[in-house]
């Protein structure tokens, strides 16, 4: 399918504790961001993920007008990483070429989780503390949140 075909949503996304996601040193972090620097928030790009089962509701991340793309890494203690490869190009990837870039969201008591579809079990979270990066958890707790505000904007 040509990229000009593909239908990309655009999104807010920010934690329980409201903190939002910004860069900061090429990394994504979440913090609070008032007044002239709630500019720097960073809007989430999203598209589905066709290549796997709807009913997870698969869908592939990216910042920057869907030119960087948030991934799990390799191996047994994933980390989250941005990757220059834009969000058009992995919705034509094969399934296991975009397993890696694929989130499965799911929706309870008015949050919204993001579980990799890379390893299972380990979820998008946000650090307790302010200005910090963005990471992968499979141990939520008081110090890594991982539930959040998702909206269309």
């Amino acid at each position: 399918m040509p990229a000009a075909e593909i239908m990309v949503f655009r999104s807010r996304i920010w934690d329980i504790n409201q903190k939002s996601l910004y860069l900061q040193n090429d990394e994504l972090v979440a913090g609070y961001l008032q007044g002239p620097n709630s500019a720097l928030e960073e809007k989430i790009y999203w598209i589905p993920n066709r290549n796997f089962n709807r009913e997870k509701f698969p869908i592939i991340l990216s910042i920057r007008d869907g030119s960087q793309s948030l991934a799990c890494s390799f191996g047994a203690q994933p980390a989250l990483q941005l990757e220059s490869i834009p969000i058009s190009d992995l919705y034509k990837d094969s399934k296991e070429d975009s397993t890696r870039f694929t989130f499965f969201r799911s929706y309870r008591n008015g949050m919204w989780r993001f579980e990799s579809a890379a390893h299972p079990g380990w979820f998008l979270c946000t650090s307790s503390k302010s200005n910090e990066p963005i990471s992968l958890t499979q141990n939520p707790g008081s110090s890594q949140v991982i539930d959040f505000y998702f909206q269309s904007c």
